[in-house]
């Protein structure tokens, strides 16, 4: 196996792990959103306190929250070390000025 099918292996699973954090994350966001606060204490006068949204406990969706929204910084990370030459090949040819910009090489693909 090659080094770029290597490395495009190695991205797809890197954006496939962004993916499914985002979405674990949006959808656990909505619940705890439209789930309402799920109370607190409050003397003991709370019928809502422990209450279950599509079959999980408050606390369970929070930890699903949160650590997926961990998952997906982990994810975005390595997406950004993976893509640490093209990124600043980019920003170079972004800032540079203009009559080197028309001679500045492109920056290759990263795939």
């Amino acid at each position: 196996m090659s080094s770029a099918n290597n490395r495009a292996r190695i991205n797809y699973f890197v954006d496939l792990l962004i993916a499914l954090a985002f979405v674990l994350a949006g959808i656990s966001g909505m619940i705890l959103f439209f789930a309402g606060s799920g109370g607190g204490y409050q003397g003991g006068r709370n019928p809502h306190y422990a209450r279950d949204s599509l079959f999980l406990a408050r606390s369970a969706w929070k930890g699903l929250h949160d650590w997926s929204g961990i998952a997906m910084l982990v994810g975005v990370f390595l997406h950004l070390v993976l893509h640490g030459k093209w990124i600043a090949c980019m920003t170079r040819n972004l800032l540079a000025p203009r009559r080197v910009k028309d001679t500045a090489k492109s920056c290759p693909v990263e795939g």
